[in-house]
């Protein structure tokens, strides 16, 4: 049976306690011998292989130097108490760009706006995100070509003005381009298609393991880890009212050959 993998504040408390201790110069055998504690166990708390009690969370901070508003951050992500907000995104898109990399199978849902990991820069920024959540977003970009993704996208996300004429056009071609990958597959859900039960969230599968959903917002964003939570997102229907491939690469096409041409953009 697979090992289940860290919760998403486990593997989070686990970055910032390793980015600790190396802002305060110390290795893992100087923390180890100052709390009379064995390195392997500094090695499993850094790597997410062993929870972390408050207790001992406040001990490694202690050695650390680390107060305030860093200090209440990493001993709230000790008490690992489910669904996951939190307001500094820092640690979160570290922790999910690291469960991107080991996930078997990427499903990621746009209604209002297209979905993340499809966006350009110039979209991105244009549906005000911060310039921090851009440049991450670009690094999680980078492997899309290395495993499955699916993106389930609503015809109004495709057919709303993100950015002006030339974003969106640029927009809209870089979704056909990415179509031409063969680990990436794009369905439509077609205003015909009447109301579904879509949304805007990312689905990481991992072949076996529990399975994590993923929401964003502007300033901060949720991690739902329970089975409990994440089945509901598991049994989506979706599927059944999307365009296949093919035919929905053909309505982005269309609305790509409905909008301005490239002398009407570089007059606007």
């Amino acid at each position: 049976m697979p090992k289940p993998k860290p919760t998403p504040q486990a593997r989070a408390l686990a970055e910032g306690l390793r980015d600790a201790r190396r802002a305060a110069g110390l290795s893992a055998t100087e923390v180890a011998d100052r709390l009379a504690w064995s390195q392997s166990t500094i090695s499993r708390i850094e790597t997410g292989a062993r929870a972390a009690s408050a207790e001992e969370v406040s001990a490694l901070l202690a050695v650390y130097r680390v107060t305030g508003e860093r200090r209440s951050a990493l001993l709230t992500l000790s008490r690992d108490i489910g669904p996951w907000w939190f307001g500094d995104v820092s640690l979160q898109w570290k922790a999910l760009a690291q469960y991107e990399k080991e996930a078997t199978k990427i499903v990621e849902f746009g209604t209002v706006l297209l979905p993340g990991l499809l966006q350009t820069p110039s979209y991105a920024r244009a549906a005000d995100l911060p310039a921090a959540a851009v440049e991450a977003r670009r690094e999680r970009q980078k492997m899309l070509g290395q495993k499955k993704f699916v993106a389930y996208i609503d015809e109004g996300a495709l057919r709303r003005q993100v950015g002006g004429p030339r974003v969106m056009a640029n927009q809209l071609q870089h979704l056909v381009a990415m179509a031409d990958r063969p680990t990436v597959e794009l369905r439509v859900i077609p205003f015909s298609a009447g109301a579904h039960p879509g949304g805007a969230y990312v689905l990481l599968e991992f072949g076996g393991t529990r399975s994590l959903v993923y929401q964003e917002r502007r300033r901060y964003g949720l991690i739902l880890h329970r089975p409990v939570d994440v089945e509901p997102y598991l049994q989506s229907t979706v599927d059944a009212v999307a365009l296949d491939p093919a035919r929905s690469v053909r309505l982005i096409e269309s609305v790509i050959e409905a909008r301005p041409q490239r002398g009407d953009l570089l007059g606007q």
